[in-house]
């Protein structure tokens, strides 16, 4: 399917900004919902700006434009990062506007969503089935992933709407301002600064934010309805490789400090995933490999203390 008419929550955030630009590269009429817009949305009148702050979904449906939508792209989730990732009523509120969103599909004749899931939903049900593991405060944020997926999907099943889950693992790139492993690595490295870390044998995966934007359009556009879709470089291996390959790129004088920190989680196990998928269904193949991707992050973050 081509996409014409779109919706974006979280069009403001650090990936929904890059999704809307990318759609309207494409030629797309973009419906953006946050709570504040930079003037690069704004400003532009290709799309429009729904401002969500303080109001009910089902509210919204008067404030956008009364066309055929082919697709809600569900970014918004509040407490991604730090300790809102332990605050239960911020995680289940997240889950509750999943779900609200999906019957505001239903209400404006949107035929489609894809919902952005998180590995850490994976890493909650890998918990659920592990014993003598201490919970920690972000098991809630993956709860509310795993949560919104299961019940977003059911809610969309039974309101007619096509859902396509994506299954993302940790994106990184530039212009990212949260406190998340990649982005606050790499600044500390530019600033001489240590880094701790666990010793790192878990499995782990990265994509790069351009690829993990191509993907998900790729499953907007061709993606099978009700099927969940892997968006990551492929190639999952342990933390620490990933790490000290970031370390070479950004700092290679620098010393790491793998095992500073206990590791208490549970490890992903990989192979649950089809890593394929996405090329397979949509033809998109992954372009930009992460040593690639931390030097061109590293260079924005440069570019960014200097001004």
């Amino acid at each position: 399917m081509g996409l014409k008419n779109v919706l974006v929550t979280g069009a403001n955030g650090f990936i929904g900004k890059t999704l809307v630009k990318a759609l309207l590269e494409r030629g797309c009429h973009v419906v953006a919902l946050d709570i504040r817009f930079d003037d690069v949305l704004a400003q532009d009148n290709r799309v429009t700006c729904v401002n969500v702050g303080g109001k009910e979904v089902a509210a919204l449906e008067g404030e956008i434009p009364q066309r055929t939508y082919d697709c809600l792209f569900h970014l918004a989730w509040a407490g991604t990062s730090g300790p809102a990732r332990a605050d239960y009523v911020l995680q289940l509120n997240n889950v509750k506007l999943t779900c609200d969103y999906i019957q505001l599909c239903k209400a404006i004749g949107c035929s489609r969503v894809v919902y952005a899931s998180s590995i850490n939903e994976m890493e909650t049900y890998e918990y659920l089935q592990s014993d003598g593991i201490s919970p920690a405060g972000g098991y809630i944020y993956g709860t509310g992933k795993l949560a919104a997926h299961l019940m977003g999907e059911t809610v969309a099943k039974l309101s007619g709407v096509d859902f396509i889950p994506v299954i993302i693992t940790n994106i990184y790139g530039a212009g990212e301002v949260s406190a998340r492993m990649i982005n606050t690595a790499v600044r500390k490295l530019l600033k001489g600064e240590h880094c701790s870390f666990t010793a790192g044998y878990q499995t782990y995966d990265f994509i790069y934010l351009t690829d993990a934007i191509a993907s998900i359009l790729a499953v907007a556009e061709k993606g099978q309805s009700f099927h969940r879709y892997y968006i990551g470089s492929g190639e999952p291996k342990q933390l620490r490789q990933f790490l000290l390959e970031m370390r070479d790129v950004v700092a290679p004088e620098a010393e790491l400090g793998l095992g500073d920190l206990p590791f208490q989680g549970a490890d992903i196990d990989y192979s649950q995933f089809d890593l394929t998928k996405v090329a397979r269904d949509t033809g998109y193949h992954n372009q930009i490999p992460f040593a690639e991707g931390i030097r061109m992050t590293a260079d924005a973050i440069r570019n960014e203390e200097s001004q």
